[in-house]
């Protein structure tokens, strides 16, 4: 199942009437679509993808 690109680390739960997933969504447009909000998904995107490294670092046998 695709990503949300909006709701960062959760699957596509087609909450937009008519969406097939993330490609189609109107709410993914409307927020990649306007730079003030597509700056906060990005945010959340980068933390994300930290914690998911920090935590690849730790569970790592040493």
């Amino acid at each position: 199942m695709p990503r949300c690109p909006v709701r960062v680390g959760e699957p596509c739960t087609l909450c937009f009437p008519g969406a097939t997933g993330p490609q189609d969504c109107g709410l993914v447009y409307l927020v990649q679509d306007d730079p003030e909000m597509a700056a906060e998904p990005a945010g959340r995107r980068s933390a994300h993808r930290a914690a998911a490294t920090a935590a690849q670092g730790r569970a790592a046998p040493g």
